[in-house]
């Protein structure tokens, strides 16, 4: 009788064991389905027939053009980068913008570009939010820049020079530029050499121009409407002046400053000018130039 009752004890603890561990691999299972999915989500994984590829790009680190060096020799990693253009689809490429290699980031912008991809404005967005840099090499000169003006310039010298006033990707990226409060002075550049732009932009630019203080909306306001912000130009325009060392900037943005300023015909504005070149003389170097543009305003004779 003994026998048989712990014969019944043992087969209940048994049972409740068993009860137990199933409950508890129940409780578990969401878990691990969970971390799967987490991990399905957030890796993207480069695609087998391209990791040679990628890691060679990422192994030189960085974005090399065409030619580089004294002679002009065919650099490796821009062969890379044509592979990678060649092997990989758009959604390929467009899943490598976000690579944690910066250079595979760039090269697969490249590609995108050369494609022309329609959500090229998007990519762009992104590079110009997040800023990153790179290491480049072109010809003989090695440089770090951005990655949202190397994806840029990359489609800007794909387009036609005739082209570029119309080209409606190339608009879309300019608009990106305009309307960014952090845009590279070089992508501003291009964007107001590119075209001139419709009633709607002129808001943004006096804005650009008067209140952030940019000097390429400003330039861009003269060329196209100095007569409707006379007084506010005249006024951007000295204080930039008075406020540049323009041996930051070079002797092509002082140049263009006094050249601007003159057209004022403002004997103030020119004493201004004087006192500048005396202070800041960087003008030196292209003596010659700045001194005609002295004489055509009858001005450089008082200048000692």
């Amino acid at each position: 009788m003994k026998i048989k009752f712990v014969f019944i004890l043992l087969s209940a603890c048994l049972l409740s064991c068993g009860q137990s561990k199933t409950k508890t691999q129940q409780k578990e299972k969401p878990k691990t389905s969970s971390v799967t999915k987490f991990d399905t989500a957030f890796i993207v994984q480069t695609p087998e027939n391209l990791k040679g590829i990628v890691k060679n790009i990422a192994a030189i680190n960085e974005v090399q053009q065409e030619h580089i060096g004294i002679g002009g020799t065919e650099s490796e990693n821009y062969q890379n980068f044509l592979q990678l253009k060649k092997a990989a689809t758009t959604d390929e490429l467009v899943n490598l913008t976000n690579d944690t290699n910066n250079v595979v980031v760039c090269y697969a912008s490249w590609a995108l570009a050369d494609k022309s991809y329609s959500n090229l404005s998007d990519i762009f967005t992104n590079f110009l939010r997040k800023d990153k840099t790179v290491k480049t090499f072109s010809g003989c000169i090695k440089s770090v820049d951005n990655i949202s003006s190397e994806l840029y310039h990359r489609y800007w010298n794909n387009v036609n020079d005739k082209l570029k006033a119309t080209d409606k990707l190339l608009l879309k990226l300019d608009s990106i530029v305009l309307y960014s409060d952090n845009s590279y002075w070089l992508l501003m550049t291009r964007a107001f050499e590119n075209r001139v732009y419709p009633a709607s932009y002129k808001n943004r630019i006096e804005n650009l121009a008067f209140k952030q203080g940019n000097r390429e909306a400003l330039f861009y306001l003269c060329n196209w409407y100095r007569a409707d912000n006379y007084d506010n130009i005249k006024k951007s325009l000295i204080t930039y002046l008075k406020r540049t060392d323009f041996s930051t900037t070079g002797t092509t943005d002082y140049y263009r400053t006094l050249d601007e300023l003159l057209k004022f015909r403002d004997s103030e504005i020119e004493k201004l000018i004087i006192q500048k070149l005396k202070k800041d003389k960087h003008w030196k170097s292209e003596e010659q130039k700045f001194k005609s543009l002295l004489d055509d305003y009858s001005i450089y004779e008082n200048f000692d």
